[in-house]
């Protein structure tokens, strides 16, 4: 229906562990390397799952947050130039990691919960702990090779390695491994993670959408609207969009207009081409009003760890046009969700930006489906599918 499976082994449903995820008297261990404020961490993902996880069970929080006589001398050392700039590394440094699994350990010990939840590998504590996940490095150096993992380039070639086999270390003791999409679940069984130690867990939604809510009609007017949003324009495949849009417009003329949200200034030479509204950077909010006033959200981004935004775009039933990589595939189904390309070639994606503004069945499945969407890409069936696997995890240790 267009709807992820999740909850099982890489997707598919998994078997009942407990009479019932209310019936666990299970004291849950939260670990997050916490930024500050705290609600800001990982787009909120932490923050919510952890809000949603306290109305079901007790969480006991194992939570860091490094002092800053300590993280200031950890961001100086791991000060980086890079072609956009200046940045630091010192999260992925080798002392701010020892210092955060140090810390988590310790808690687990005075703590004592049955299970812990890690958000992203911190630690191996000495109870059953498990590790939710969006991305794994080796992952990412198998698509992708050392030398050109987006978001981590300034790390270098030594480090990614070190840092993946220090991941693996992690992955062999963990109980369960909560990856956030079948991609990376399905990664990690063809890698060696036995299939009954990884259920699916998909995200919820930063910018959830009632049930019932109404549909925007779509395609009413002479001009056909394309979106896109993205504040690391290269990696979403930003220039791709404008050399289409280029194509659309000579072809169409004033009949098709894009909006481009998210990068602070214009990120290209020149100036803004006719046709392109570049609102730039934009809160939440207005992200979903966009949305709603837009026929079709393209984005053909090189790297998503999960792709939350396609999800967020097809529960208010905008269509979406993706690359066929990553969890995309996933989220963006060809009967209910929108297209995909497999290549750089702009003449590619304008096709397909046409053949899918013209699929009137495909908009009609879109905004019937909209409603299942929004109910599954919620933080309470994300916190039920982890206590479910916690429940599981302390019944066998694995």
């Amino acid at each position: 229906m267009g709807v992820p499976e999740t909850g099982g082994e890489t997707g598919t449903p998994g078997p009942p562990t407990a009479p019932g995820v209310a019936d666990a008297p299970l004291r849950l261990g939260f670990a997050c390397h916490w930024t500050t404020p705290h609600e800001e961490t990982w787009s909120g993902t932490p923050w919510r799952l952890r809000a949603e996880l306290a109305r079901l069970t007790p969480v006991v929080d194992l939570g860091v947050e490094l002092p800053p006589a300590l993280r200031t001398p950890l961001r100086l050392a791991g000060a980086r130039r890079t072609p956009s700039g200046w940045t630091s590394t010192w999260r992925h440094g080798a002392a701010t990691r020892a210092a955060v699994a140090r810390t988590v350990r310790r808690a687990a010990v005075r703590e004592r919960p049955d299970v812990v939840l890690e958000i992203q590998d911190l630690s191996a504590p000495r109870v059953p702990f498990m590790v939710l996940q969006d991305l794994s490095y080796a992952l990412l150096l198998d698509r992708f090779g050392p030398d050109g993992v987006p978001h981590f380039r300034a790390l270098g070639r030594r480090r990614i390695e070190q840092l993946r086999r220090a991941q693996d270390r992690v992955y062999a003791q963990a109980a369960m491994l909560l990856p956030m999409s079948r991609w990376l679940g399905d990664h990690l069984v063809a890698h060696g993670v036995p299939a009954e130690r990884v259920r699916v867990v998909n995200p919820g939604a930063g910018a959830p959408v009632a049930v019932g809510s109404p549909v925007p009609e779509r395609r009413t007017g002479p001009v056909r609207r394309l979106l896109l949003v993205g504040r690391d324009f290269d990696t979403k495949g930003g220039a791709q969009v404008v050399a289409a849009f280029a194509l659309l417009r000579a072809e169409l003329g004033p009949a098709v207009s894009l909006t481009v949200a998210g990068p602070d200034r214009w990120p290209m030479h020149g100036d803004v081409p006719d046709g392109v509204d570049f609102v730039g950077r934009v809160p939440r909010a207005r992200v979903g009003e966009l949305m709603d006033t837009h026929d079709l959200f393209v984005m053909p981004s090189r790297m998503e760890g999960f792709g939350m935004v396609f999800a967020e775009a097809l529960m208010r039933g905008l269509p979406c046009v993706g690359r066929d990589a990553c969890a995309m595939p996933e989220i963006i189904d060809p009967t209910s969700g929108g297209r995909l390309v497999g290549s750089e070639s702009p003449d590619e994606l304008a096709r397909v930006v046409l053949d899918t503004l013209d699929d009137d069945a495909l908009y009609a499945a879109c905004a019937a489906q909209a409603d299942a969407r929004r109910a599954h890409y919620t933080w309470g069936r994300a916190a039920r599918e982890v206590l479910d696997a916690a429940v599981h995890a302390r019944a066998t240790g694995h």
